[in-house]
C-alpha cells in the first residue's frame, strides 16, 4: 500500500468509528421458577445461559450472583446500578424428570434410564425505558442410561444445545456496525480483500462474517440492501481488520467502492456451514 494509501487509511479508520461498534452491558439477573425443583438444577440451567452469552463475545455481562445486589432495589434499578443496557431475566416455567428404568431378568438386576426436560422463558428488557425487546421460550431435553446414569446426566445433556441458542439469540440481537474503508486487493473484476474500522476494541474476532449493504434511494426514500459478504481474515488493530470479501458479491462491492459509495457492515449470524 503507498504511504499516501497508508495516511488516507487511518484518516478514515479515525472518521469513522461509532459507538455501534462497541459492547452493550447486559445484566443476567437471578433466575426464578414457577416449579419447585432443586436449586442445582435452576443454578445449572442458568450456567449454561451465561456460558452460551459470554462465548459470543458480543456484551460485557454483569452476573447478579457475581455482584452484591442491594436488596432494596428492583432488578432494573440494578441492572441500571451497573450501567448495564439491557437486563437478562428467566423464569423456568415446568420441569420433567423422570426415571425409566427396568428391571433385568436376574436378581437385583436393573438398567438405569433417566430423561430431563425443562422449559424456561427468557426474556430481554432495554433499561432506558423498560421496553421488553423479546421473549423466548425454550425446550430442552435430554437422558442418560446405562450402569453410570444418573439424573445430573440427563440434565447435562439436555443443556448441550443451550450455548448454541444463546449465541443465535445474541448474534440476532446485538449486531455489530462498522464500514469498509479500504480495497486492498481486486482482481480488476471483483474485489478481494478489504479493511474495515473494526478491531480489538470491538466485539468481534476473526472468522466472523458480515452483510455489506448499501444504501439506495427510490422516491426520496432511503434504503440499504446486501451486495456481497466479507469474513474477518485478520484483527491488526484497535479500530480494523483485514476481510477477505466472500465469492459472491466481489463484483458488487467493487463497482460500489469505486463510486465511491459508503459501504455498511453489519454482523450476520453464523451458520452451520460457513468456512
Amino acid at each position: 500500500m503507498r504511504p499516501k494509501n497508508i495516511l488516507l487509511f487511518c484518516i478514515m479508520c479515525c472518521l469513522s468509528v461509532t459507538l455501534h461498534a462497541q459492547k452493550q452491558t447486559l445484566f443476567v439477573d437471578d433466575f426464578t421458577s414457577d416449579v419447585k425443583v432443586p436449586e442445582s438444577v435452576l443454578t445449572n440451567i442458568r450456567s449454561a445461559v451465561i456460558d452460551g452469552i459470554t462465548n459470543t463475545n458480543r456484551v460485557n455481562l454483569v452476573d447478579a450472583h457475581a455482584i452484591i445486589p442491594a436488596p432494596e432495589y428492583s432488578p432494573m434499578e440494578n441492572a441500571l446500578r451497573y450501567r448495564a443496557q439491557y437486563l437478562l431475566q428467566g423464569k423456568l416455567l415446568n420441569r420433567e424428570a423422570t426415571d425409566d428404568g427396568i428391571s433385568g431378568p436376574k436378581f437385583h438386576s436393573r438398567e438405569n434410564r433417566y430423561k430431563e426436560k425443562f422449559f424456561i422463558r427468557l426474556q430481554l428488557i432495554r433499561t432506558s425505558d423498560g421496553t421488553t425487546i423479546f421473549t423466548r421460550n425454550y425446550e430442552e431435553t435430554g437422558s442418560s442410561s446405562g450402569k453410570e446414569a444418573s439424573q445430573y446426566y440427563a440434565l447435562e445433556r439436555a443443556l448441550v444445545n443451550v450455548p448454541y441458542a444463546m449465541r443465535n439469540l445474541i448474534e440476532h440481537n446485538f449486531k455489530v456496525h462498522g464500514s469498509i474503508v479500504e480495497l486492498v486487493s481486486d482482481n480488476n473484476k471483483k474485489a478481494k480483500s478489504v479493511y474495515i474500522n473494526l478491531g480489538y476494541d470491538d466485539p468481534i474476532k476473526e472468522g466472523q462474517r458480515f452483510d455489506v449493504m448499501v444504501q439506495t434511494s427510490f422516491a426520496e426514500n432511503y434504503m440499504e440492501h446486501k451486495i456481497g459478504e466479507v469474513r474477518i481474515k485478520e484483527i491488526v488493530g484497535p479500530k480494523y481488520s483485514l476481510c477477505k470479501v466472500m465469492s459472491k458479491g466481489g463484483e458488487h462491492i467493487l463497482k460500489a467502492f469505486e463510486m465511491g459509495a459508503k459501504l455498511h457492515i453489519v454482523s450476520r449470524q453464523s451458520r452451520l456451514f460457513d468456512e
